[in-house]
């Protein structure tokens, strides 16, 4: 087992897309990329001005293929400290710490064939899409089906 420790470094904003009411998508530019997994997901740290800092976890929306950039998919909690701001008020230019990638235990890449049965409710379809969007980009002849709910319609 390769143990490696991740250092922090300084996401910047490049895109926002509202995908619902309650759920944002930020495209980030790490100046230190390193090829992700589908699956696999990042740690981000806001630090207040008093010096007080909250991190969460959040998966890669985005496909390994696209270098130098990811997309993260954060679903707002209502009393939440990271994701109000990144869902309310993070902007492109904004900046950020982030540290990743992280995790190997759920993954899929083209290599491990398929077919690929998901099951996914609310924000779990986040990694899922990311699997999907690797199957698509690396041309994939694998077979997939995605079975999603959610709560409500507007939440799709």
């Amino acid at each position: 087992m390769v143990t490696r420790t991740l250092d922090w470094q300084i996401a910047t904003v490049k895109a926002t897309r509202q995908e619902t009411p309650n759920v944002k998508t930020l495209t980030l530019a790490l100046p230190s990329w390193t090829p992700h997994r589908a699956g696999q997901h990042y740690d981000i740290r806001l630090t207040a001005e008093d010096g007080y800092s909250a991190q969460r976890s959040y998966s890669v929306a985005s496909e390994p293929e696209r270098a130098g950039v990811i997309d993260i998919t954060v679903e707002r909690i209502g009393e939440g400290e990271v994701s109000p701001f990144l869902d309310d008020i993070a902007v492109v230019g904004d900046r950020f710490e982030v540290r990743g990638p992280i995790g190997g235990y759920f993954v899929w890449d083209a290599a491990s064939g398929g077919p690929l049965l998901l099951v996914a409710g609310g924000s779990g379809v986040v990694p899922l899409m990311a699997m999907l969007r690797h199957r698509a980009a690396s041309r994939a002849n694998v077979p997939a089906r995605l079975l999603y709910s959610s709560r409500t319609f507007d939440d799709v």
